[in-house]
């Protein structure tokens, strides 16, 4: 791991992106149209994780989390997730949504709070997400930033 690099994700790492996404069973719909707002975890030239953003004015979805199963356990995922909040804090973001159904305990210890999925309003309810990429019985969950 000596050569990891976090930074913004390109049209060539889609693919990559879309493969570990899919590995892990997590929905790649829409991360095409969000690539700018994502973050990929490199070592050399493989990608071995990912993070993104949906961005919908002061409110953005906090997307695909993942990282490679043997590159797991070597906080690439708390460096990955700590450059999105950066970076979310910078295009003047106040609330981080996501939607899990494995994650739960990682990002309770990250802050964020169980929120009723019901609850929420806004264009953000028109992600693919929202919509139907994720199960209905999945965790909603809030961070104020």
């Amino acid at each position: 791991m000596s050569r990891l690099e976090i930074r913004k994700a390109r049209e060539d790492d889609l693919p990559k992106i879309e493969k570990l996404l899919e590995e892990a069973s997590l929905p790649t719909l829409a991360v095409a149209e969000h690539l700018n707002n994502y973050r990929v975890a490199k070592n050399g030239d493989t990608v071995i994780g990912a993070i993104g953003l949906e961005v919908y004015d002061g409110t953005a979805l906090l997307r695909s989390t993942v990282v490679s199963p043997n590159e797991q356990g070597k906080g690439i995922g708390t460096l990955l997730y700590d450059t999105i909040v950066k970076y979310a804090k910078g295009l003047g973001i106040r609330r981080l949504l996501l939607l899990t159904n494995t994650a739960e305990e990682y990002f309770r210890r990250r802050g964020f709070k169980v929120i009723d999925q019901q609850s929420i309003t806004g264009p953000v309810t028109n992600s693919v997400e929202f919509t139907g990429a994720c199960p209905s019985h999945a965790v909603c969950m809030e961070l104020s930033l």
